[in-house]
């Protein structure tokens, strides 16, 4: 009699603990899982491997506004659409008179909180991103309200593209008030860590229709391993910018993701230290060494061919530069007296030449620095590899490289001027030290020229000075891909502009 009773406890035992499994086995599988159950909050996840950058709500400040932008936290007067047009987004319309702009708001736009958009609030949002963003094109200029939904910009030297600028999300409406921020795009923000996460809800009181989702999450991930595996592990419900072997797997399996390219304006290139490198010989053997078309086969489905800044095809893009040729490249060194050593490498006086490339590791640049460093071997240089985790706050701001690597869009405003500015304007991202008084006389220019035949043509002509003195290499442009687990839906995967992601169309449905 005790041995059944034993057995009925150990088999009642031994139920339990099945049923205690399949509880737990269940709860992992649901933490994992973004439900969009009948009850279940839609919430929708993304990483970003830049979000430890990101320490502030104030859109002005640094890169902050594309986390907010990216979350469909953010908007802005002005935005870029599919075809990179430029249209009104909370204004309603833009007037130039000379020097003068006379913006109108649309009349519907409120903040999180229902408080209304006003020109005096649209007004204060843009003097103060213009105090705060580098080189603003509105620093100095006077921004003030007319009435309740007119505001002017005046300033002394015409802003040629005035609507174009304030597309960047640097000039998003906000209200702030010390580390809280009110915007008015669908989603509210609830909670955020700086550098490391952010959460939004659904803003009942958003001015332009229904949001589908209840909520949304943005997370900082380390590196694009991490990042895929999270996607993968259901962690991440959507990103943008899987790695090519990524890319391949998850078009591999279309019932569990979703993949959507376009061509994008994000530009890989380099630049070369011109103190370090003084001789233009060397850099422009340096150049010739580096074979965009085999990083474009590496890349494969991920980028595009260019030759300069922008796309072939486009306004800006009329541009040449020397050929890849290894055997010039060599004739080049050599006439500056070097020799190849017993190891292969060109040597003078004893020393090698050594190249350290600065990179870091995110959108295949760690793939692209190594293949760099083959062709580099193949003419006779060394080269030597340092990452980092912040390239603004390391080597693009101490100059510590000789050729220094980058990723950024060229193009985000669908006109030229900011990335010109960047790359010969003397700031934080002229950083290889590059000068050039022509090119600085045509980006004056530039920053005045009303006629846009006449700014695609400065454009071309600053390029080519860039080029012709081999003070940076432009490799080729990103495609902007987006990937989406199964049921996740219009992350704004078909505009060619990174910071266009979650919106109040973005919707999840299945399990």
């Amino acid at each position: 009699m005790d041995t059944r009773k034993n057995m009925r406890t150990r088999i009642l035992a031994a139920v339990l603990a099945l049923c205690m499994a399949f509880a737990l086995c269940a709860c992992g599988s649901a933490a994992n899982t973004n439900s969009s159950a009948p009850g279940a909050e839609k919430i929708v996840r993304i990483g970003d491997l830049f979000a430890n950058t990101y320490t502030s709500l104030d859109p002005a400040k640094d890169s902050n506004g594309w986390w907010t932008a990216c979350l469909g936290i953010s908007e802005t007067l002005f935005r870029i659409n599919d075809d990179y047009s430029v249209t009104p987004w909370l204004a309603e319309s833009a007037e130039a008179d000379g020097s003068l702009w006379t913006i109108t708001l649309k009349d519907n736009v409120v903040f999180s909180d229902g408080t209304k958009l006003t020109a005096e609030k649209a007004a204060e949002s843009l003097q103060h991103a213009a105090e705060i963003v580098d080189s603003s094109p509105l620093a100095g200029a006077e921004i003030k309200a007319v009435d309740e939904k007119t505001l002017t910009v005046a300033a002394e030297t015409p802003i040629a593209t005035l609507p174009n600028i304030l597309t960047s999300p640097a000039y998003s409406m906000a209200i702030l008030d010390g580390d809280s921020a009110l915007f008015t795009g669908p989603f509210a923000v609830t909670e955020f860590d700086p550098g490391v996460s952010i959460k939004a809800v659904k803003n009942t009181n958003y001015w332009d229709g229904e949001v589908k989702l209840d909520g949304v999450e943005g997370k900082y991930v380390a590196d694009a391993d991490t990042l895929s595996m999270a996607f993968q592990n259901g962690e991440i419900d959507a990103y943008i910018g899987p790695t090519t072997n990524d890319l391949a797997l998850f078009q591999e399996a279309p019932e569990k993701y979703t993949v959507v390219s376009t061509p994008s304006s994000r530009l890989y290139y380099y630049y070369l230290n011109m103190e370090r490198l003084p001789e233009k010989n060397l850099r422009a053997a340096i150049n010739m060494a580096i074979n965009s078309d085999e990083i474009c086969a590496l890349l494969s489905g991920l980028v595009s061919p260019t030759i300069g800044a922008y796309g072939p095809d486009t306004v800006f893009g009329n541009v040449t530069k020397n050929p890849y040729d290894p055997e010039k490249a060599k004739q080049l060194i050599e006439g500056l007296g070097y020799t190849l050593d017993a190891d292969g490498y060109y040597a003078k006086d004893g020393q090698e030449i050594e190249l350290d490339i600065a990179y870091y590791a995110a959108r295949s640049i760690d793939k692209i620095v190594l293949l760099m460093q083959e062709q580099l071997k193949k003419v006779g240089i060394k080269a030597t590899l340092t990452v980092s985790e912040d390239p603004d706050g390391t080597y693009i701001t101490t100059h510590d490289f000789d050729i220094g690597m980058y990723c950024m869009i060229a193009n985000p405003s669908a006109d030229p001027y900011y990335f010109m500015d960047r790359i010969v304007g003397g700031g934080l991202y002229t950083a290889g030290g590059y000068h050039n008084d022509d090119a600085s006389a045509k980006l004056a220019e530039l920053s005045g020229e009303t006629d846009t035949a006449r700014r695609a043509e400065l454009a071309q002509q600053i390029q080519q000075d860039v080029i012709d003195d081999e003070a940076m290499g432009f490799l080729a442009l990103l495609n902007k891909t987006t990937c989406m687990r199964s049921g996740v839906s219009h992350c704004s995967e078909t505009n060619p502009v990174s910071y266009y992601f979650l919106n109040a169309n973005t919707d999840i449905s299945g399990g």
